[in-house]
């Protein structure tokens, strides 16, 4: 029993990780748009919020491929 909940666990780790990730990337580019849009130009703000993006999208896209081959 053990075995096969390790084994199908691994097997939807990777999903849940592209799930996951996906959801992060869609919060962080809607939080760059935010970013983009303010109405006061001085108030920048200090989170990369481009760079969170990229990552969460190639965690993403590693997460799906991965989750792929494991099915």
């Amino acid at each position: 029993m053990l075995d096969w909940l390790s084994e199908n666990w691994n097997f939807h780790m990777w999903g849940v990780i592209a799930v996951l990730s996906a959801i992060a990337s869609v919060l962080f580019v809607l939080a760059d748009r935010r970013r983009q849009k303010r109405d006061r130009l001085d108030h920048v703000g200090f989170v990369p919020w481009t760079g969170l993006s990229v990552f969460a999208m190639g965690l993403t896209l590693i997460a799906a491929v991965l989750a792929v081959k494991a099915g």
